[in-house]
C-alpha cells in the first residue's frame, strides 16, 4: 500500500542527501590529508577562494543569497501543518484513503445534536483523541455509548480515544455534587 506523504518528505530527502554526499566528500579527503596524502585540488581551491574574496563580491553575494533563500524555503517546510489535519482510515486494497479531522467532528457533532437531552456541544478532534464537551440534562455515559459506535463506523487506521465531558454542569450544580459522585465511584 502507498502511504500518503507530506511535500516536505521530498524536500527533506534531498537536503539530507546533498549534505551527505558533500560531508563525506569533506570528510573523505580530510581523512586522506591526516593519513599523509595531498589535499584535493578542490578543497585547497576552495580554502584559497574562501581567503582571499571580499564581502562585496559579486560571487559572495550571489551565494548568500541563495543560501537564504534555502534557508528560508526550508523554514517554511518546517512551519507548514503538513498532513496533520488528516486522519487515515484503514487501507482498501492498494488504496490509501484519509478524511479531514473538522469531517469526523461535524458527524460526531450532528450525531451528537439528535440525541435526547443534548443542548449545546463542542466536538474536538486531535491525531489520538476526541473531547466533546456537552451541557444539557443528557446522560454522558449513553452519549458517549452512541458517538463511540459511530467512531467505529468511520473506520480509522487507528482508533481515537474518546472523552465526553459536561461542560457548566459542574459550575451550575456546585462541589456538592461532586464529592457525591467521587463517593460513589470508590
Amino acid at each position: 500500500m502507498r502511504r500518503l506523504r507530506a511535500p516536505r518528505t521530498v524536500a527533506a530527502a534531498v537536503v539530507a542527501t546533498v549534505l551527505l554526499v558533500v560531508a563525506g566528500g569533506l570528510l573523505y579527503d580530510v581523512v586522506a590529508v591526516r593519513t599523509g596524502h595531498q589535499a584535493r585540488r578542490w578543497r585547497a581551491e576552495l580554502a584559497d577562494e574562501l581567503a582571499t574574496r571580499h564581502l562585496d563580491d559579486p560571487a559572495v553575494l550571489i551565494g548568500a543569497g541563495a543560501g537564504v533563500l534555502i534557508g528560508g524555503w526550508l523554514l517554511w517546510l518546517a512551519l507548514a501543518p503538513g498532513l496533520r489535519r488528516w486522519l487515515p482510515l484503514r487501507p482498501h486494497g492498494e488504496t490509501a484513503v484519509v478524511i479531514d479531522r473538522s469531517g469526523v467532528a461535524a458527524l460526531l457533532a450532528d450525531r451528537a445534536a439528535g440525541l435526547p437531552g443534548v443542548e449545546h456541544l463542542r466536538v474536538r478532534v486531535g491525531r489520538r483523541r476526541v473531547r466533546i464537551a456537552l451541557s444539557g440534562p443528557a446522560d454522558p455515559a449513553s452519549v458517549e455509548r452512541r458517538l463511540r459506535e459511530e467512531l467505529a463506523a468511520v473506520t480509522l487506521a487507528r482508533p481515537l480515544r474518546l472523552d465526553v465531558r459536561t461542560a457548566g454542569r459542574r459550575k451550575r450544580a456546585g462541589k456538592a455534587e461532586d464529592i457525591e459522585a467521587g463517593g460513589g465511584a470508590e
